[in-house]
């Protein structure tokens, strides 16, 4: 059923793509994206294809497009390999002349489009690639992150952790790649600051697309664990709640990427308590976000054609790739498409978001907002609605709390 479901939603992609664009290809503003549209890691690029072709839908109706060019979402499937992704963005850079590449996942796709970006003088926007390192050491000019690094993600679940005192033993399993060990290593440096009374008992990292958790929820059990990190997401996740509540694991979980319609209508009952922090939530009581919900629900049902009930609200994965407005709206402010006063104008810009008061960091071009904190409970208890897999509020912290510091990023830009 997932599967058929997964089918529909590719190929009403393709088909919005249209919508998003209306008018013909060589009089639009292009943007490709980059993401897994085949394999098992499918269904999160094509969410995130839906979030951004919904943006460019409504910012095309709202502000008549960018430069008066209706927007165009491109999408490419990157196969999560960076030699595709480099390849493919090479020949749409120089076949399509599209403005803007994008991408959501994962960090080593956008370390390769980072220096593809950076050679041909072309903004890279990602709304989801996460490893520190991309708006740290490896800082460009042309590469913007409009989404959570592991630093601030990291921060956020190790600051909620102030609310648990008594809590003294915390594991950590993470996926064994740039932006698994970031966001492990993050999460250590967050612990220092936050619960520095904190142990951490176990540190496991795993193969991307691991099939059998067993081994390690031995092993996470064995530890004593009372909390365990995890900042894995698509079905590393979710094979992980699941198996992990078949074989006993004792620890719960605090996640990056959980409150998720997909994931966590397969894993509900299973991730009951678990915490999750993210760019933003559906329950979420800012006001401009409650306005933004209502907003982006009456046109979503238009929008989305599958009947299966997560798909009927737009969930956070469209949050992330909201901010891409405010780079359309510093392109408008700009008034023709100049990359380099384009890029002068969305830094540093601030600017009223999901969460509150944001702005986007002029020197490492990384987005500083609030977070919010969920936890996820039975649907009845749903703050936001219920058809709609349940999770409540319970801390937003602030910027103060999670932004890293200029100097300890390790981006010389000046």
């Amino acid at each position: 059923m997932k599967r058929k479901l997964f089918i529909t939603l590719a190929i009403s992609v393709m088909a919005v793509t249209m919508l998003a664009s209306g008018a013909p290809a060589a009089d639009t503003f292009k943007v490709a994206t980059f993401d897994p549209l085949s394999g098992p890691f499918k269904y999160i690029g094509d969410s995130y294809n839906w979030g951004l072709i919904f943006h460019a839908m409504q910012y095309n109706k709202e502000k008549g497009g960018v430069l008066g060019k209706k927007i165009e979402i491109i999408p490419y499937d990157s196969q999560l390999k960076p030699d595709v992704a480099v390849r493919l963005a090479t020949q749409a850079i120089l076949e399509k002349k599209v403005n803007v590449i994008a991408t959501g996942t994962g960090s080593h796709i956008a370390k390769a489009l980072s220096q593809v970006a950076k050679k041909f003088k072309v903004p890279l926007i990602s709304y989801g690639a996460e490893a520190a390192s991309l708006t740290g050491k490896l800082c460009n000019k042309y590469f913007f992150r409009i989404s959570l690094n592991t630093a601030q993600h990291s921060g956020a679940l190790a600051a909620y952790l102030k609310k648990l005192p008594k809590v003294k033993k915390v594991g950590i399993i993470c996926q064994d790649y740039t932006f698994g060990r970031e966001a492990a290593d993050d999460f250590k440096k967050s612990l220092s600051k936050f619960r520095p009374d904190i142990k951490i008992v176990v540190e496991i990292f795993h193969p991307l697309m691991t099939k059998d958790f067993a081994p390690y929820i031995t092993k996470l059990n064995a530890s004593g664990a009372e909390w365990v990190f995890c900042s894995n997401w698509g079905p590393d996740l979710g094979l992980l709640i699941k198996q992990g509540k078949n074989l006993g694991m004792k620890a719960k979980l605090l996640t990056y990427f959980l409150e998720d319609g997909i994931q966590l209508s397969d894993v509900q009952d299973a991730a009951l308590g678990f915490v999750n922090a993210e760019f933003g939530s559906l329950v979420n009581p800012n006001p401009l976000q409650q306005a933004l919900n209502q907003a982006y629900h009456k046109s979503w049902r238009t929008f989305v054609t599958s009947k299966n009930p997560v798909y009927q609200w737009p969930g956070t994965v469209v949050f992330k790739t909201h901010p891409i407005r405010y780079f359309w709206d510093a392109a408008n402010k700009v008034g023709k498409w100049d990359v380099d006063k384009v890029i002068e104008a969305f830094e540093g810009m601030r600017f009223d978001g999901l969460n509150g008061k944001m702005y986007m960091r002029a020197q490492d071009h990384q987005i500083q907002t609030p977070i919010p904190v969920t936890v996820i409970v039975p649907k009845d208890q749903n703050q936001f609605d219920p058809t709609y897999p349940g999770s409540k509020m319970v801390e937003i912290v602030p910027i103060v709390d999670t932004t890293v510091p200029l100097s300890q990023t390790g981006c010389k830009r000046k």
